[in-house]
């Protein structure tokens, strides 16, 4: 699947499918990611925005956006955004990745 030339219905589906199979397998992101024609990190921030949404990787990215958003305007200060937004991650039982190396959650 040409990931830029995919209409939304279509890259819905994929996102899903990549987060299915994150969840029903035991493969690595970097599996997943091959599987589907993607980076481990693209994998890793599909997932990460689909567990934010309930499975629904753009609602997912609308909070994530949102509250990013809101810790920016907040403290003026793009570090201190990083921080509190991966703080806040953490609170929702999300995972970062960090010196590219995965952490499952």
């Amino acid at each position: 699947m040409n990931i830029s030339m995919s209409s939304r219905t279509d890259l819905k589906k994929l996102y899903f499918n990549v987060f299915m199979t994150y969840n029903n397998t035991d493969l690595t992101l970097e599996d997943i990611g091959m599987q589907y024609g993607i980076t481990k990190q693209r994998v890793w921030q599909i997932i990460r925005f689909c567990k934010l949404g309930n499975g629904d990787y753009y609602r997912g990215l609308a909070e994530y956006n949102k509250v990013y958003r809101s810790f920016l305007d907040e403290t003026q200060d793009r570090k201190s955004a990083n921080y509190r937004l991966r703080e806040w991650l953490k609170l929702k039982n999300i995972r970062t990745i960090k010196n590219n190396k995965v952490v499952h959650g």
